[in-house]
């Protein structure tokens, strides 16, 4: 029986009056909603079930800080939204280390191993949405418990490493308007639509440059009719522009709106 068939025969049941039956059909409901992230629709349901029991629902809204470098304390499944990870260096510039949504999890694999030190990495929110989160203890249990997650982790743990390999480069070598656009393109993605609450010095901070800097990036963009400025927002004019005016890390937007609209990892081999 497929998951969704387990769902509708557990909805269908003749005990649906009962206290018991109810919570079945909320888990079930709660657990088909939770399939929004792709790492998780590529869980069978008993492992699913479990995250689904043990996991705090947040709706979080932009600019909500979850966690602050020095140390992941809890895994994070985007249903909705984005987050980012910046990191600070030691002389103190700082760069955005990951754009996360639902085509993936946060600190997912970092923390399948105790004995690997994570550094962690400020996270905040660029696009408002809803996450369940896991705390460590319980994740690291379901992990040696049910291979299934960890097969969808070591999947997903390959996704990110391509895209590291893509944008490895990024900070140090790529022109801050092309690094501005995207950036621009990966709040898109993930928002899905043209308008993005984003503002100059929330972009400095995530590119880890100077404020007058994004300024003129996103003035030569308007004035190329890729975008236009509001204040505190900026509407895309043209997409297909937009993804020109970006440096090679644009690939990484392309892959995670195929993840997003494949709606599982496929396996292989």
């Amino acid at each position: 029986m497929t998951r969704a068939e387990t769902w509708h025969a557990v909805q269908a049941s003749p005990r649906a009056a009962s206290d018991g039956a109810q919570r079945v059909a909320k888990l079930a409901a709660a657990a088909e909603a939770a399939t929004a992230n792709v790492l998780l629709a590529s869980l069978p349901w008993a492992p699913l079930k479990e995250v689904v029991e043990h996991a705090t629902l947040l709706n979080l809204c932009r600019g909500d800080v979850v966690e602050r470098q020095g140390g992941p304390k809890r895994v994070f499944f985007p249903l909705s939204g984005m987050l980012t990870g910046v990191r600070t260096r030691e002389d103190g510039t700082r760069y955005a280390y990951l754009y996360r949504g639902r085509e993936g999890a946060v600190n997912a694999i970092g923390l399948a191993r105790p004995e690997v030190n994570v550094g962690g990495c400020d996270l905040v929110t660029d696009v408002q949405g809803r996450f369940l989160v896991l705390e460590v203890a319980y994740y690291r249990s379901l992990l040696e418990r049910a291979p299934e997650l960890a097969r969808a982790v070591l999947s997903h743990a390959s996704h990110v490493i391509a895209w590291r390999e893509q944008s490895a480069d990024c900070h140090g070598h790529h022109p801050v308007r092309a690094r501005t656009a995207y950036f621009l393109l990966m709040l898109r993605a993930h928002q899905g639509h043209n308008v993005l609450d984003v503002t100059h010095a929330r972009i400095a901070e995530v590119l880890g440059v100077r404020r007058q800097s994004i300024s003129e990036a996103v003035a030569e963009l308007r004035d190329r009719r890729v975008i236009d400025l509001d204040r505190g927002r900026i509407t895309v004019r043209d997409r297909r522009a937009l993804w020109q005016q970006a440096c090679d890390c644009r690939r990484n937007v392309d892959a995670a709106l195929e993840l997003q609209s494949a709606g599982r990892f496929v396996y292989t081999g």
